[in-house]
C-alpha cells in the first residue's frame, strides 16, 4: 500500500472534488488526512485532527504543525500534499523536509497561491491581509514550491503558464483540478425560477460590491427578476447591510452555508461569477452540469469551462454593463440559454467528471 498525508483546511466542496477522483485511481493508497476537522467516514482515509486540549494551549496554527511533525515522521507516509501555499506549505514544509518526504502543492487559487503581493487584500487567510509588507511572505512561499515541491497541481493553462514563466519545469507541472460527479449535479427537471445565481464566499477577492450593482443592473431591465446569493465570510455583515441598502433587497434571497447547494443550482437559469482572482471554480461547475448557464469574468483559468458554445466569458470582469448586458441577454433567450446548458453540461461530464479525473 502506498501512504499519503494530505493536508488542509477541510470544506466540503474540496472533500467531494478531490479524494474520490483520487481514491479510485490508485485502489492501493490509504490517506492520512491533516486537518481541522473530521470528515465522514471514508474507505483508506484516515482523519487527524489537533486535539482540543493542545488548541486550546497552542492556538489553531501550532496545534496543526506540531501533529504535522509527528504524522509525517511515520515511516509509512512517502508523500505530504497540501492545498493553497498559505498557511499549508508553510506548515508542511519543514516536517517534509526533516524526514525526507516529497511535497506535492496544489494551486487551488491558481496563481494567486504565488502571487498576493500586490494585493494581500484579496486573501481568505487572515495572517496576509494583516501583512503590512507581505512581499517577504510571497518569496519564501515561492522558494518552497519552485525548488523543493516534487509537483505543482494547477487547475489549468494559465496557472501553468504562471509556472513556466518562474522558470518551473515542465515536467513538474500537472494541469489537473477538481471533479464534478454529474450523476449527483445533475437537472431534475423543476421549474428554473431564479434568473440569476450566485454562490460565492463573502470576501474581497469575490467583489460583492460589484455583484450588487450587477444584479441592481440586471433588475432595472428584468423587473421581476428573482436572485439567490449563498455565502459567508468575514464580510457577512457588509454584505447585508449593502444588499439592505440596495433595490435588489426585495428580489435577492440571501443564504448563508447550506448543503443543499444543488436544488438551487437545478432551479437557476445563469451563474454569476465576477471574482477579481480564481482558480477554477468548483462551484461553477457544479452550476453548469445541473444546467445553469455561466456568465463569468476571464480570471484565473475559468476560459477552462466557460467557453463560447457553454457560456458567456466577460473580458472586461470590471464592468458591471458587460456582466448585466450578457445576463440580460441569456434571460430573453430561452433556446440560446439551453444549447449553451446542454454544451455546458457535455463539457463538464468530458473533462471534468470524476471519471475525467480519475483517468488525468
Amino acid at each position: 500500500m502506498r501512504h499519503w498525508l494530505i493536508t488542509t483546511t477541510l470544506n466540503n466542496n474540496l472533500l467531494q472534488a478531490k479524494l474520490p477522483p483520487l481514491l479510485r485511481a490508485l485502489p492501493d493508497l490509504e490517506i492520512t488526512f491533516v486537518s481541522d476537522r473530521a470528515g465522514p467516514p471514508m474507505e483508506r482515509v484516515r482523519w487527524v485532527v489537533p486535539p482540543r486540549w493542545l488548541h486550546r494551549i497552542t492556538g489553531r496554527l501550532i496545534s496543526r504543525e506540531l501533529v504535522l511533525w509527528r504524522e509525517i515522521s511515520r515511516k509509512r507516509i512517502e508523500r505530504v500534499m497540501v492545498y493553497n501555499a498559505v498557511p499549508h506549505l508553510l506548515l508542511a514544509y519543514w516536517p517534509a523536509r526533516c524526514f525526507g518526504k516529497k511535497l506535492d502543492m496544489h494551486l487551488i487559487a491558481g496563481q494567486l497561491d504565488l502571487d498576493f503581493a500586490r494585493r494581500p487584500d484579496v486573501m481568505v487567510n487572515r495572517l496576509v491581509r494583516r501583512l503590512s509588507n507581505p512581499q517577504w511572505l510571497e518569496r519564501r512561499v515561492r522558494k518552497i514550491a519552485f525548488e523543493y515541491c516534487d509537483r505543482l497541481f494547477v487547475p489549468g493553462r494559465r496557472a501553468r503558464d504562471f509556472l513556466r514563466s518562474m522558470g518551473v519545469a515542465e515536467d513538474r507541472i500537472v494541469n489537473i483540478h477538481s471533479a464534478v460527479d454529474p450523476a449527483l449535479y445533475k437537472s431534475d427537471g423543476r421549474e428554473r425560477d431564479i434568473d440569476v445565481l450566485v454562490i460565492s464566499n463573502l470576501q474581497k477577492r469575490k467583489r460583492p460590491e460589484l455583484t450588487v450593482r450587477i444584479l441592481e443592473g440586471v433588475l432595472a431591465r428584468r423587473p421581476d427578476a428573482k436572485f439567490v446569493w449563498i455565502g459567508d465570510g468575514h464580510l457577512r455583515a457588509d454584505v447585508q447591510a449593502l444588499v439592505a441598502a440596495s433595490p435588489v433587497g426585495a428580489a435577492l434571497k440571501l443564504v448563508g452555508h447550506t448543503d443543499d447547494v444543488l436544488s438551487y443550482d437545478c432551479r437557476a437559469k445563469v451563474y454569476l461569477l465576477n471574482s477579481l482572482s480564481e482558480g477554477l471554480s468548483c462551484a461553477t461547475m457544479e452550476a453548469m452540469a445541473a444546467g445553469a448557464v455561466p456568465v463569468t469574468g476571464d480570471a484565473g483559468d475559468m476560459a477552462e469551462v466557460v467557453r463560447e458554445e457553454t457560456g458567456v466569458l466577460v473580458k472586461d470582469g470590471d464592468s458591471a454593463a458587460a456582466y448585466v448586458e450578457a445576463i440580460v441577454a441569456l434571460l430573453q433567450d430561452d433556446p440560446r440559454r439551453a444549447r449553451l446548458a446542454d454544451a455546458g453540461r457535455a463539457l463538464i461530464v468530458r473533462e471534468h467528471s470524476f471519471d475525467a479525473i480519475t483517468r488525468a
